[in-house]
Parts: structure tokens; C-alpha cells; sequence
């Protein structure tokens, strides 16, 4: 990150120029790798999730969660290592239009994203969820940052389907705009995209990923 993107903000700065500093360094040393485990184990054991929090434009936070983008890991690379995953962990469907042609990951140095998940008390669309990642201190999660949160926590999309929807979605065939959809049919753990129109519907149930920058 270059300091000039953080502007006047000097709480910003100083995260900046210490802890998150100090993290990207670390996570791109000879030892990163052993750095990247014993982070992704501590965000899986001890990080975020928090009490149903009231939140703005009337929805509810219900949880952050931190995860690990870049480092040259491609989502073709994501998608064939969840494919070799035993057990539950396996995905039983993955869209075959989740590849990197399509929705690049990996660009950049290993750096740590914090996604903010959020409901809504009624069926939104997505206009409304667009408008939630708009907000002050806030941004558009990526295809990138859903796939390596369910690398990170396989099981979450099992309670509650998991969205992202991205600020420049690909488009199908039919040039209808996609997010990324995470879900579960029968204890199936599914991989998929789904139409995020501005005048798709969403289910309430549904839990919307944005990037919580402050």
C-alpha cells in the first residue's frame, strides 16, 4: 500500500507504519509461509466473530472475519487444492466459471483483509447491498477475498448462505453480473455464483461481505 492512499487519516497511518507494516513484511520474508499458518490459525481460533451488533442503513453486523489475500495464489490454484480436501471440507459443487480467467486472485504481496458480514430484516436487493459497501470506512469485498475466506472457514456457509458481491462482477454469457456465492444444499458445502443484478432479490437469510477499512 502506498501511504499517499491513506490521505489526512493519521490513526490510518499509524496502523500503517506499525502493526501492518510489520505483518506484510513478515508475511513476504523466507519465513512467511510458517507466518501465514500460525496467522491463519489464530484468525480461525480467536478472531472475529461478534455479538449481533446494530449497524447502519438498517442491517445488522454479525461478524468480521480477517483473511490473508495475495502472495501469488491463483484461483485456480484455490479451487483445485478445495478439491483435494477430505471429508466435509470438500466442496460437492464448484462452478466452472470460478477461474482466474475470469476472476483473478493472487496480485500483490500476502496482505490481510478485514471482511464485515451483514444481514438485512427483509429480503434485500442488490442495490441495497451496494449501497452498504459504499458507506464511509467501508469497500466492495472481491471473488478473491470469498475464496480465501472459505479456505479459512469451510463450515460457516453451512449455518447461513455467504455472499460477496464485487464492485465490477464478470458477467455471464448472457451479460448478467455474478457474485460470488457460498451455500449449502443438504450439508453439500457449494462453490457457486449467482445473478447480482441491481434488481436481483436476495434471501434474508443471506449474510453480504464488505471490506471494513476503519
Amino acid at each position: 500500500m502506498q501511504t499517499g492512499m491513506l490521505g489526512d487519516n493519521e490513526a490510518l497511518r499509524r496502523l500503517w507504519d506499525g502493526l501492518l507494516k510489520d505483518l506484510v513484511l513478515k508475511l513476504n520474508s523466507p519465513r512467511g509461509p510458517e507466518y501465514e499458518e500460525g496467522l491463519r490459525k489464530l484468525l480461525r481460533d480467536e478472531l472475529m466473530s461478534i455479538p449481533v451488533l446494530a449497524g447502519t442503513s438498517g442491517i445488522t453486523i454479525v461478524k468480521m472475519v480477517t483473511v490473508l489475500i495475495g502472495g501469488g495464489h491463483t484461483t485456480d490454484q484455490i479451487v483445485e487444492a478445495a478439491k483435494k480436501l477430505e471429508g466435509r471440507n470438500r466442496p460437492n459443487y464448484v462452478n466452472p466459471d470460478i477461474q482466474q480467467a475470469n476472476m483473478p486472485s493472487g496480485h500483490g504481496r500476502r496482505r490481510p483483509v478485514v471482511l464485515e458480514f451483514f444481514e438485512f430484516d427483509h429480503d434485500p436487493l442488490t442495490e441495497e447491498v451496494r449501497a452498504c459497501c459504499e458507506e464511509p470506512g467501508y469497500g466492495y469485498s472481491t471473488y478473491e477475498d470469498g475464496l480465501r475466506f472459505q479456505e479459512d472457514r469451510p463450515e460457516d456457509q453451512r449455518k447461513r448462505p455467504h455472499v460477496f458481491v464485487p464492485e465490477n462482477p464478470c458477467c455471464d454469457a448472457g451479460g448478467n453480473p455474478l457474485a460470488l456465492y457460498l451455500w449449502s444444499d443438504a450439508d453439500d458445502r457449494r462453490l457457486d455464483l449467482d445473478d447480482c443484478d441491481l434488481g436481483n432479490g436476495w434471501y434474508r437469510l443471506c449474510l453480504f461481505a464488505r471490506r471494513k477499512y476503519c
